[in-house]
């Protein structure tokens, strides 16, 4: 099942520019026009003072790490540009002025190409009286330099879902967004000074139509990124002698991209995290969420990593059973996510192998004790699966294929198995249940036939498990159908009278229900008949609050999960009273090998032809739920 989110095609291989470039567009304002300091008594806000230094530190930054050609700020002036970059500050940076330049850079992008979208002034928040869909009943926003007139009809307020707009529209060319928001409340869309705070009074709005987070993944492989100077509520802080003021964030991110070239955007987030921990004891936290797994300048590797932590000298690792994680299973530990990703780089830490699974964490045993000087954060990524009893009966005739099989240790050759190794017209092909077809593959003596065959029978392999685990349990409510979007009710999804059936190339409305009596973090995944898993809830990575009892969370405007062949369909919802790491749960088709997958144990075996090569036989969660629906994808 190749699924469409909107105009997404989430699963394409890429056709990129062979020159692929990186441009930026960079916003600072230390000045507002209806400010208390430019004498607006009412306005609930002052000036700012270290905004503009942000972006010219940022900018800096950039160009040394990245060589980048940005552009050179006018004396005097407040707008630069060039073919790489646009800088607006002060009084150039309105809200027309602002949307014009971040759609004029989507414009002269090509597929391929990264937009890294930076803000430094102030945030806020918005209520709406009539439609609030985020759990946290907020949305937030980005001040532009003429926001919050007196007696002004429209605001220049940035809201979230405009922001989603522009970002959207840059992952449907294949454009990859990076947004790095150095403002209050910048967990969502949108400062804090000896210490000034980057944030203004809350502003009502009425009737509109907010949408909780932008998306993540456009076509031919664009992702998006974001990363926030504050969670939700929080206030984003600007230190230092009138003059020389600068933001906590961006003076953490500039350090992190000058000391890590090239890393991963979850390695930098982590030390950006620390660092303005730390410095605010406590008091702002920055947000990340996105294609974490990718760097500024390369495409994201689509490998499940764990942040792993040593505690008392126990190695706990933040997965559990509800993410698939299974006893045994081998995992090599990194100092961060991008040396764990990196193919033939560094040797681990350490290896380490699961010993005790609950729900949402589990605990490492490492192979010989523990090396010294170990950092309290690691990054694991699994090297072997440990699956049990678990066996995939497959039915195989072909001599050499069979000679394939059984060196996987979770098959059973069984020729009565729901799955089988036939004959096809150019090679073999994988069967399943019904006579499904699952993957062409080449003929048994080809070279690529071994990888190939493992990693489609792994992948059917670990959704049969996790689907073992996560059994149908009370406290949460999951809708599926196609219906009219302006009529539907996501608390409200009675079962139809028949079968459930979605239709071919319809949007489909989705939503969960908390029908627990405590507070409870929701996901939804779409499981394909070729075991394609697909995290429809929260949209495209985004993390939620928790959702309250009664709540529901539906997919949002924009973001429709639209089936594109006939067959059966199978949602799964889960409801945790603690967040889970569920993007670690998706993967592709078992028609598709992913350019990852010697990182796989299971098809590491056949990669480097090592004969004796064989796959192994958060936080604590005390209560979670879980909801199936299976339907038919009609004509």
């Amino acid at each position: 099942m190749i699924w469409r989110f909107g105009i997404l095609l989430a699963t394409l291989a890429a056709p990129v520019s062979a020159s692929a470039a990186v441009r930026a567009v960079f916003v600072g304002i230390d000045n507002y026009q209806f400010s208390r300091s430019a004498g607006v008594a009412s306005a609930g806000f002052d000036d700012l003072s270290g905004a503009v230094g942000d972006t010219l530190r940022i900018k800096a930054t950039l160009a040394s790490v990245y060589g980048l050609a940005l552009d050179a700020p006018s004396p005097g002036g407040c707008r630069s540009g060039n073919a790489t970059s646009i800088t607006l500050t002060n009084t150039c940076a309105t809200k027309a002025a602002i949307l014009q330049a971040w759609n004029g850079a989507i414009a002269a992008s090509q597929p391929g190409d990264t937009l890294v979208l930076y803000f430094a002034g102030h945030g806020s928040r918005f209520i709406d009286d009539r439609a609030l869909d985020q759990a946290s009943r907020y949305n937030s926003t980005l001040m532009a330099t003429n926001a919050r007139q007196p007696g002004a009809v429209a605001n220049a307020d940035i809201l979230d879902h405009e922001v989603r707009a522009v970002i959207d529209r840059a992952t449907a060319k294949g454009v990859r967004v990076v947004t790095w928001f150095d403002s209050c409340n910048s967990g969502t869309a949108s400062r804090d000074g000896q210490s000034a705070s980057r944030t203004a009074p809350d502003l009502r709005v009425s009737g509109l139509r907010p949408i909780a987070q932008p998306a993540q993944y456009g076509t031919y492989g664009a992702y998006r990124v974001h990363l926030g100077a504050a969670g939700d509520g929080q206030d984003a802080k600007e230190v230092g002698s009138v003059g020389a003021r600068a933001g906590v964030f961006t003076t953490a991110l500039a350090g992190a991209l000058q000391a890590m070239p090239r890393a991963s955007f979850a390695d930098i987030a982590a030390r950006v995290v620390t660092e303005v921990t730390r410095a605010t004891k406590g008091r702002q936290v920055p947000h990340a969420e996105g294609a974490l797994r990718a760097a500024l300048d390369g495409p994201e590797i689509r490998v499940a990593t764990f942040d792993v932590v040593l505690d008392g000298g126990q190695l706990i690792l933040a997965g559990g059973a509800l993410v698939g994680i299974t006893p045994g299973s081998r995992f090599a530990l990194y100092p961060g996510t991008s040396a764990a990703l990196r193919v033939g780089g560094d040797a681990p830490l350490l290896r380490a192998r699961i010993v005790q699974v609950a729900p949402g964490m589990a605990v490492l045993a490492p192979e010989g004790p523990l090396p010294a000087g170990l950092p309290g954060r690691m990054v694991a990524r699994e090297e072997m699966h440990g699956f049990g009893a678990l066996k995939l009966g497959l039915a195989v005739a072909d001599p050499a294929a069979l000679a394939a099989v059984r060196r996987l240790g979770f098959v059973a050759v069984d020729a009565r198995g729901p799955f089988a190794l036939v004959a096809g017209p150019a090679g073999m092909e994988l069967r399943g249940r019904g006579g499904t077809a699952l993957a062409t593959l080449p003929p048994a003596t080809a070279a690529e036939f071994g990888v190939r065959l493992a990693s489609a029978l792994e992948k059917i392999a670990r959704v049969e498990a996790w689907l073992n685990v996560v059994r149908p349990r009370p406290g949460v409510g999951l809708c599926v159908l196609n219906g009219n979007r302006a009529t539907f009710d996501p608390a409200y999804c009675p079962p139809p009278p028949g079968r459930r059936t979605l239709k071919l190339e319809q949007p489909a409305l989705v939503s969960i229900i908390n029908e627990s009596d405590a507070p409870r973090h929701g996901y939804v995944f779409a499981v394909g008949q070729k075991y394609d898993v697909t995290l429809v809830l929260p949209g495209f990575g985004a993390r939620e609050p928790a959702l309250a009892p009664g709540q529901a969370l539906p997919i949002p405007d924009g973001q429709d999960i639209v089936p594109d062949e006939t067959g059966p369909l199978r949602f799964v919802a889960i409801a945790s009273d603690v967040p889970l790491n569920a993007t670690v749960l998706e993967q592709s088709s078992t028609d598709m090998v992913d350019t990852t997958a010697c990182l796989s144990a299971v098809a590491r075996a056949f990669c480097l032809g090592a004969d004796g090569a064989r796959s192994g036989g958060g936080g604590r969660v005390n209560n979670w739920s879980a909801a199936v629906i299976d339907v038919e994808v009609v004509p």
